[in-house]
């Protein structure tokens, strides 16, 4: 990979003064934003023969997720049967576990599954401009979270000293456990938490439920709540009191709801707001496609310039990654995204912009997935590849890392997107038979220990999902999104003692 190069194009730093330079060159070393300049000044030291690449459009920060359930974006969206009022209510409509929890199970206890799962996953995310999410556990499989690292950035293990790991939790506090909880933030380790998710009084209880003495809160600066779509005025001024954000999932609040969370009122009381999609069985295929939902939703709220904040700049500082991450400035990782937008208005440029106007996406200065002419030109010697099917024309996407785990390392995309394929389209036979408990895979999705099949198999679906080709972009662009499959329910059961009784799964 070439370790130094200069993008030039509209830059659009998301600092704190909202800098725009209209021609400028951001210069970029070793992986750190090394210059940040207007096109007629002087290069910064070590770039005096540094090339240009015009981009062709403007460039931001990656975009930072703050909440997904990344396994299941391999799935399609789901038909929700009817709205819901709170969580609790959906684990057990019929069609969940036959579309969801039976296809996840089988995925996840395949050794030669959950690797393709990961690449697949992954390089969705790239392809919608996303540098950072969340959301790496999987109920099915416990040893899935090795399986991300390198290509991504995740919340949870960012393998960088200057990024500290977030935690998560799917259940939900009881009142008795509220002084325990707030033992917990006290660690000084952001911890995401389902909270409030759901209309009704029952949802709300939930963050009632951490007041474990009048007017004392188990809430601090540690605490960021998703959803938290039953939260009142009052809530969000308790939770702003304390010091406490929240992650805002527009889509999944929507069709599973009905309705989202009063983001005026979090705005009014000062919470500061993140964006996640949440995943594809009831949310957008990514972020850049949540964005343009919060701006409907949020229509008269936010401004576009805050919808972009909240999806770089402010999910940062929300996690402690400023520091690091979140704006082009010199010093900070070069995480970016470049798209082919000359609107006026840059903020709305990328609001607007389809994944086939992306034309670069780069972690830690790395050239991920770009069109054919800048990544050949950026990516040097990793000798970017076809993604496959799915993707915009004259793309190509680069998924080596040398840190990056033995079982997926060895994967293509077209190679993880086929067998993924073929997986789907054959889930009952997979679960009757029975499969082994998941031991690792060679690169070439062979079992390297093999291991007897459990007394008793995973729960078959009673037929299969629409055998449709998983696409990391898929043909329809974000902005004319027409889904032919809407919704989900959850189970109640996450992935360790900490999550249960919650109803999401990783």
């Amino acid at each position: 990979m070439t370790s130094r190069y200069a993008l030039q194009g509209r830059i659009v730093t998301m600092d704190p003064h909202d800098t725009v330079i209209e021609d400028g060159v951001l210069y970029v070393g070793d992986g750190v934003i090394e210059g940040v300049r207007p096109a007629a000044d002087p290069p910064p030291p070590g770039h005096e023969l540094t090339p240009r690449t015009a981009t062709g459009g403007s460039v931001y920060p990656g975009l930072i997720e703050l909440h997904n359930h990344l396994a299941y974006d391999v799935l399609q969206l789901w038909q929700v049967p009817r709205a819901f009022t709170n969580r609790d209510q959906w684990g057990g409509t019929g069609t969940y576990r036959q579309l969801v929890t039976g296809p996840m199970t089988v995925l996840g206890r395949d050794a030669a599954l959950m690797p393709a799962v990961a690449r697949y996953v992954e390089a969705k995310a790239l392809v919608n401009g996303t540098t950072t999410s969340q959301g790496i556990a999987l109920f099915s499989n416990a040893g899935a979270r090795r399986m991300y690292r390198g290509v991504l950035r995740n919340v949870e293990q960012p393998e960088d000293p200057a990024l500290p790991a977030a935690t998560s939790r799917i259940a939900d506090i009881d009142a008795a456990d509220a002084r325990r909880f707030l033992d917990r933030l006290s660690r000084n380790q952001r911890l995401l938490l389902h909270l409030a998710e759901g209309t009704d009084e029952r949802a709300r209880e939930h963050f009632r439920a951490l007041e474990f003495e009048p007017g004392k809160w188990a809430v601090t600066e540690n605490l960021v709540g998703i959803h938290c779509a039953a939260l009142t005025r009052a809530d969000f001024d308790v939770l702003a009191e304390h010091g406490g954000a929240m992650v805002w999932s527009p889509l999944s609040n929507l069709l599973l709801y009905g309705r989202t969370a009063d983001v005026a009122a979090a705005r009014a009381a000062g919470v500061a707001v993140a964006l996640g999609s949440d995943w594809s069985i009831s949310g957008s295929k990514g972020l850049l496609g949540e964005l343009k939902t919060a701006r409907l939703a949020a229509a008269g709220t936010f401004t576009d310039r805050e919808l972009v904040a909240m999806a770089t700049r402010d999910a940062a500082r929300i996690l402690r990654w400023d520091g690091a991450l979140g704006a082009l400035r010199p010093g900070l990782r070069a995480d970016l995204l470049a798209v082919a937008t000359t609107d006026p208005d840059p903020y709305r440029g990328l609001l607007l912009a389809a994944d086939t106007d992306i034309r670069l996406v780069a972690v830690n200065g790395v050239p991920r997935y770009g069109t054919t002419r800048l990544m050949r030109k950026l990516a040097g010697d990793a000798a970017p590849s076809d993604p496959g099917p799915g993707a915009p024309d004259g793309r190509l996407v680069n998924l080596l890392d040398a840190k990056a785990d033995p079982l997926v390392a060895g994967l293509t995309l077209p190679q993880a997107t086929e067998r993924l394929t073929a997986a789907l389209a054959t889930l009952p036979a997979r679960a009757e038979r029975g499969l082994a408990p998941f031991a690792p895979a060679r690169p070439d999705g062979s079992p390297s220990t093999p291991s007897p099949p459990p007394t008793t198999s995973p729960t078959a679906p009673p037929s299969p999902p629409r055998p449709t080709s998983p696409r990391p972009c898929g043909s329809r662009s974000p902005s004319s999104w027409n889904p032919p499959e809407r919704g989900r329910a959850k189970q109640s059961q996450g992935p360790d003692a900490s999550n249960q009784p919650g109803n999401r799964e990783n």
